[in-house]
């Protein structure tokens, strides 16, 4: 069986990689990592994120509920104030959450874009995994 990705964009394929070694030519595989290690900063900042279980929490709880305050993370992850401020700076320095302020005390925190997408990637991520680990 032949597993690849597609990314598509109005249902048009944009770009498309089989996920086997053996489907790939040595040729394409290091183009990718060409780019691959031109971008290190922009992978390791998605790596960063992912390393960490309150940040993946957050944004998977972020993007659950649409908008999440502040408060409500630091009871949902019983956690302190600064260890949230310190992980939702971290996911808005990543540009993957936007913040949206009410007034003082009522802080809103939304997914960007990016957030929603790079969330997505990371679903997609594990079921790949999940299809390579069963065969």
């Amino acid at each position: 069986m032949t597993l690849k990705f597609q990314l598509v964009k109005d249902n048009k394929i944009i770009y498309e990689m089989p996920l086997e070694m053996n489907d790939s030519t040595k040729t394409r595989i290091n183009e990718e990592l060409e780019i691959l290690e031109r971008e290190i900063g922009r992978v390791r900042a998605i790596h960063e994120m992912l390393s960490s279980e309150t940040r993946i929490r957050m944004l998977s709880s972020i993007i659950r509920n649409m908008d999440v305050r502040f408060s409500e993370f630091m009871n949902q992850l019983d956690a302190n104030q600064k260890i949230v401020n310190e992980n939702l700076e971290r996911l808005r320095n990543l540009h993957l959450v936007n913040r949206r302020e009410k007034n003082p005390r009522e802080v809103h925190y939304s997914a960007s874009r990016l957030g929603f997408g790079s969330f997505l990637a990371m679903v997609a991520i594990r079921r790949v995994m999940d299809e390579l680990e069963t065969e």
